[in-house]
């Protein structure tokens, strides 16, 4: 593995810095057309020698590289969505050649978004960093055929384009972590009623919680309650789990729900009736929302009315009415 990398730093490296620099710096190839047939300068074989040096670099590089891809078992993981298991194998190629040499510190900044967007078990902080990487060189791939085709290149456009193609997988995460969130936030009162009803019959909590698990609707939500059933049966304090819950799930509503659980545990108090205000609060937030977007659709509309149906309406008036003049003229 450690062999394939320097082959491929040393080879592939050093030829694409050539391409590169007879490519670009030479503005379309100039100075290669320069060394091949100007007078005094360097001979065809030197200039033979480059190209194949390029050519020899890449192709010995990334076949090297693409038997030190490390291989990732997926039999305990998430599916992958359609559109990311095409790229995937670009994507493992980028993460064993490129991340493999960034510092732990920068490959584990994004842990906290993907636990809070609830993928954990659909990519790691290293698959993401690799994302973000191909998400660049997409844009860069992008550049050079713009070039070849029109002859036009911009570096600082370029630049741009991969720095803002970089923050794509970002976007995308924030994307997924607001979806989870809605879901969470749907699910919670039909919870927390199977959860009390079933602590107010007479069970505790970790049998309530077993029970609306299995009667529960699937989302994000359960596979929560379902981890911290698997923590209790593992001897993990009924307060810790609860911590634990909060801090995985940064939300307010479920944070305050955890709060409540975790005072009444230390208090000795019952919890059917603190589950029962929970419940209530959270139905009652969730017909707010609902009442919210009701309200903010009509605002929502006026910008589709204006842009769009307002000028067709216009238009259709105006041609009858032109219509209606040209008649009248001709008559």
């Amino acid at each position: 593995m450690a062999m394939a990398r320097r082959h491929w730093l040393l080879f592939f490296g050093l030829g694409v810095l050539i391409l590169l620099f007879l490519l670009f710096f030479s503005y379309g190839g100039q100075l290669l057309q320069l060394l091949v047939t100007g007078t005094g300068q360097l001979p065809y074989v030197l200039v033979g020698l480059l190209v194949a040096l390029t050519v020899f670099g890449a192709t010995y590089g990334i076949a090297s590289l693409l038997t030190a891809v490390e291989k990732q078992p997926r039999e305990y993981l998430d599916p992958l969505p359609g559109a990311l298991a095409r790229i995937w194998p670009l994507v493992r190629f980028v993460d064993s050649t490129i991340v493999a040499f960034v510092p732990e510190r920068w490959v584990y900044r994004s842990a906290p978004g993907i636990q809070r967007a609830g993928l954990n078990y659909l990519i790691t902080p290293r698959d993401f960093l690799a994302f973000k990487i191909l998400s660049a060189l997409f844009a860069l791939l992008f550049s050079l055929l713009v070039y070849f085709a029109m002859d036009v290149f911009r570096w600082e456009f370029t630049l741009l384009g991969m720095l803002l193609a970089s923050f794509y997988p970002d976007l995308w995460l924030v994307e997924q972590s607001k979806k989870r969130q809605k879901r969470i936030l749907k699910d919670l009162p039909v919870y927390l009623d199977f959860t009390t009803l079933m602590v107010e019959g007479g069970l505790n909590l970790t049998s309530a919680l077993q029970v609306a698990v299995d009667k529960g609707p699937e989302g994000p939500l359960r596979n929560e309650f379902r981890i911290i059933l698997r923590d209790l049966r593992a001897g993990m304090p009924r307060i810790e789990a609860f911590r634990h819950l909060g801090e995985r799930v940064a939300m307010q509503e479920l944070r305050s729900l955890v709060t409540a659980i975790i005072q009444s545990e230390e208090r000795g108090g019952s919890l059917a009736p603190v589950l029962k205000a929970q419940a209530e609060q959270r139905r009652e937030e969730r017909f707010l929302r609902a009442e919210k977007a009701a309200l903010e659709a009509p605002v929502k509309l006026l910008a589709p009315l204006v842009m769009f149906i307002f000028p067709i309406v216009f238009i259709v008036l105006a041609f009858v009415i032109y219509m209606k003049y040209v008649q009248e003229v001709a008559t």
